[in-house]
């Protein structure tokens, strides 16, 4: 039914669209202005629809309009301030010193508080769960294990690499993982600063751009920034180092082979980073090139078009090779991709693909996907009437072509994962979208009528003054946990802060008790076997610095891939020898029990349900080819069971 009236809607919309092409009659287009403030009044209406209203603070909402009414009522001109070259970059390194001492928390878990707050205890487990799926894979590698040679993650390829990279500098652990998710974000935004400033986008509203997207896209995660590893530029940040190198290109003319190159370059890591990275950044220079081939005078347009694709295949195919080179260097065998391939299977057509969320009503994401609507409608609008003002505004053209195609393709993600929290996490292009068009209103004073002009600038304030309002709550909470607070005089000091990150404390309480049964039972081992809660299991082998001898790196990762892992995992388990020892937890013996009382279970079909799938077959396959000896009574809920062999 939504279908068919949506159709209808659209229908009749596209009737009323060729009408207002035609010319209008004089009487009409003189009310032109009048209509088309009603049309963004009415529009500024409708956004109340999507805000919770009871957040919105007021006083920001007065302060706000204060702003709007100085920055768009006509006064008299007062000179421009023309300060030199080195002020106005050194005010432009301030902002993004601001924003990198603003976004990143150094906080991001609380596990000390969990035990007397049940909402920091969740808050914990799941910041847990979301860093084992890298962390357990990274450990493996950092073993020995390169990826696709036996290891593999949801998350891709390059990904993985570049948190090993990272791993060799800092120690591998939650806190260092956090710590450079944050950092990246603290990149992306100011990246997202520098794409403005480099689209013409003046000083001061970049800036206020900035601030708002702090307040309502980091202050106001649900989760800390760096709690989610998986939801930030690590998984979504490539195509704005691809928007990054296009505005270069685009503005500084001396820059812009290195530029297209570096471009390329992006556009081919992202082939070996994860398919999700090269989708989203395959969609943004698909558009980058059709916006400069169709910006670009005379004929030849889709000739520009083939070209830039054709170098765009060469780049990606580039990419794979050197891939493959380097992994036969390393392993003496080809990346096997059909590793990666399985965990895409089982998400895009496979049972945990099944996994989705209702879409809250009113969510947010409707305004967002409007607002992409526009944007692409007016980018084409304007290509299409040509003249001085589209020749003029390339730079920004581009810019605001390629940030379009990336908040749409980024928007996909919340379609699949409908949760509002998620829409956070993918809002940052559509917020300098609204900007990158705001600069260009701006700019638009010799073409534009005032009026129309005004009416544009001040609903477009109205909505950042309307965003900031409605996330001001968050600041509070957020701020005092950013780099500028504990630089602060008085504050807990940075030392301190990323001492902590460094040398995180216990997530789960009972690592430590697992670190020491490692050292009590199994000493000197670098590689061990150790069955217990999944998360448990990860961070007991990532604070004692050793590997799953098994290689099942995330337990709960590898066990979506169970049909995929078997033959491997049936094969470490039969090198076993009697002898070797097996570190278990309560969860683990009581599965072990329930085992032994029906041993015609298949733990991949009718799991116990106290471990990971995966983990549970392993037990079971363990207790059938071995007798599981303990070594010693059980300490701390951990037992040491010993491999012997079966007459």
């Amino acid at each position: 039914a939504v279908l068919i009236a949506g159709l209808i809607w659209w229908l009749a919309v596209l009737v009323v669209v060729r009408r207002a092409a035609r010319p209008l009659p004089p009487r009409i287009a003189d009310a032109a202005p009048a209509a088309w403030g009603a049309v963004a009044g009415l529009g500024v209406v409708v956004l109340l629809c999507f805000a919770d209203l009871g957040s919105i603070n007021w006083i920001v909402v007065a302060a706000g309009a204060a702003v709007v009414w100085l920055a768009v009522t006509p006064r008299r001109r007062v000179p421009p301030l023309s300060p030199g070259r080195r002020t106005r970059l050194a005010l432009d390194a301030l902002v993004v010193a601001l924003v990198l001492a603003l976004v990143p928390d150094l906080v991001i878990f609380r596990p000390e508080q969990a035990a007397s707050d049940l909402a920091v205890a969740i808050e914990t487990g799941i910041i847990q769960f979301h860093h084992d799926f890298l962390l357990g894979p990274a450990n493996e590698v950092l073993a020995g294990e390169p990826l696709l040679r036996g290891t593999a993650s949801q998350y891709g390829v390059g990904s993985l690499y570049l948190l090993v990279g990272w791993f060799e500098v800092a120690p591998i652990g939650y806190g260092t993982l956090g710590f450079l998710t944050g950092a990246m974000t603290a990149g992306w935004f100011a990246a997202g600063y520098v794409v403005l400033r480099l689209a013409g986008t003046a000083r001061l509203l970049a800036a206020a751009a900035l601030g708002v997207a702090i307040v309502a896209l980091a202050f106001n995660l649900t989760y800390p920034v760096g709690a989610l590893p998986q939801s930030g530029p690590l998984r979504f940040g490539l195509p704005m180092a691809l928007v990054l190198a296009a505005a270069v290109a685009e503005r500084l003319p001396t820059r812009a082979r290195a530029a297209r190159v570096a471009e390329l370059g992006v556009l081919g890591l992202s082939a070996v980073w994860s398919l999700e990275a090269f989708a989203f950044t395959a969609v943004t220079f698909a558009a980058i090139s059709v916006a400069r081939a169709t910006l670009r005078p005379g004929p030849g347009r889709l000739r520009t078009i083939g070209a830039a694709l054709g170098w765009g295949a060469i780049a990606c195919i580039t990419a794979h090779v050197a891939l493959a080179l380097a992994t036969v260097a390393a392993t003496g065998g080809p990346p096997r991709w059909g590793e990666y391939l399985a965990y895409l299977r089982e998400f895009l057509t496979g049972p945990v693909g099944d996994l989705t969320y209702d879409v809250s009503r009113w969510t947010p994401g409707l305004a967002i996907g409007a607002g992409y609507l526009v944007s692409a409608a007016a980018l084409i609008e304007l290509t299409r009437r040509g003249g001085g003002l589209v020749a003029r505004e390339r730079p920004a053209l581009v810019v605001l072509a390629g940030l379009t195609a990336y908040g749409i393709a980024l928007l996909s993600y919340y379609v699949d994962r409908s949760q509002d929290h998620i829409l956070v996490h993918v809002a940052l292009p559509a917020l300098l979208v609204g900007a990158g068009w705001l600069g260009v209103i701006d700019r638009t004073r010799a073409e534009a009528d005032p009026r129309a002009r005004t009416t544009g600038l001040a609903v477009g304030l109205g909505v950042a003054v309307l965003v900031l309002a409605v996330a001001w709550s968050s600041v509070d909470e957020r701020f005092p946990r950013t780099p500028l607070a504990h630089a602060a005089p008085g504050a807990p000091g940075l030392r301190a802060a990323l001492h902590r990150l460094w040398h995180p404390p216990p997530l789960n309480p009972a690592a430590p008790a697992g670190e020491r049964a490692l050292e009590r039972w199994m000493p000197g081992e670098r590689r061990s076997v150790v069955l217990t809660e999944p998360d448990l299991a990860t961070e007991i082998l990532v604070r004692s610095r050793r590997a799953d001898r098994l290689l099942l790196g995330d337990p709960w990762e590898t066990s979506f891939v169970s049909h995929r892992m078997l033959p491997g995992l049936r094969r470490r388990i039969d090198a076993l020898r009697a002898g070797d020892r097996v570190l278990l937890d309560d969860p683990a013996r009581q599965t072990l029990a329930s085992l032994h009382a029906a041993p015609q279970l298949d733990p991949l079909r009718d799991p116990v349900k106290r471990l990971a799938p995966l983990q549970e077959w392993a037990l079971h396959r363990l207790s059938t080819r071995y007798r599981l000896r303990p070594v010693a009574p059980a300490v701390d809920g951990f037992t040491a069971m010993q491999l012997e062999a079966r007459r």
